[in-house]
């Protein structure tokens, strides 16, 4: 797929057939994401790799922890938000919630629990940075995230990136033998699309030039 077109038509899937992604193909991807720059060629990023049964493990787990401790998604700030954020994220959700009750679900608990079980994906990269970076290396891994999505759509592949799980990080450290000493900074999903789900009609509407850009001379 050209670069272009592959930025265009990018999408996250919120579902995904069990169907396992090769060791192989995942390499590639990994691979073709590890091309991302980072300041001084530091490449901070760190990759946790989980496939088939173990993911299934895993997401018991957190589903679990997420019935004691209800920790739910949201926009995670600290301050009250512009309202035209806030706008966009209804969007969001009001282009969703169709779909989800469509599949016999309601919004927040598709979202919640959907992310705590990675939409079914088979395999999940779960990215780490050494707590010895400073805060401003996020940025590189928000560089290797952005080609991570895009190397894996050039393969044939669908991802969504989740958020939530990184609430759990905890669960997650101790269940994958994670030393104390990594920040748990996203998990992408990653596998084929269930062409057939409702939910993966829905595609996000994107702010115009206007809203973001401010030219200067």
């Amino acid at each position: 797929m050209d670069l272009l077109e592959t930025i265009r038509q990018r999408r996250s899937v919120r579902s995904f057939l069990d169907t396992p992604v090769e060791k192989s193909m995942i390499e590639r991807v990994l691979s073709d994401a590890a091309n991302a720059p980072s300041a001084i060629n530091m490449q901070p990023w760190e990759v946790h790799v989980v496939v088939g049964q173990e993911v299934k493990r895993l997401s018991k787990k957190l589903l679990k922890r997420f019935e004691e401790r209800q920790i739910t998604c949201g926009p995670g700030a600290s301050q009250k938000l512009p309202e035209k954020f806030i706008d966009r994220a209804r969007g969001a959700a009001n282009g969703m919630d169709p779909l989800i009750q469509e599949m016999g679900s309601d919004f927040k608990t598709f979202v919640n629990t959907g992310s705590l079980t990675f939409y079914g994906a088979p395999t999940v990269l779960f990215t780490f940075i050494d707590e010895s970076f400073p805060r401003e290396r996020l940025t590189d891994v928000g560089a290797f995230m952005g080609y991570v999505v895009l190397a894996a759509a050039g393969h044939g592949l669908a991802t969504c990136p989740i958020g939530l799980v990184t609430l759990y990080d905890d669960e997650i450290k101790d269940a994958l033998n994670i030393p104390e000493t990594k920040k748990m900074v996203v998990s992408i999903a990653i596998g084929y699309p269930n062409l057939e789900a409702p939910i993966n009609k829905f595609r996000s509407e994107r702010a115009g030039l206007e809203e973001f850009v401010r030219w200067i001379g």
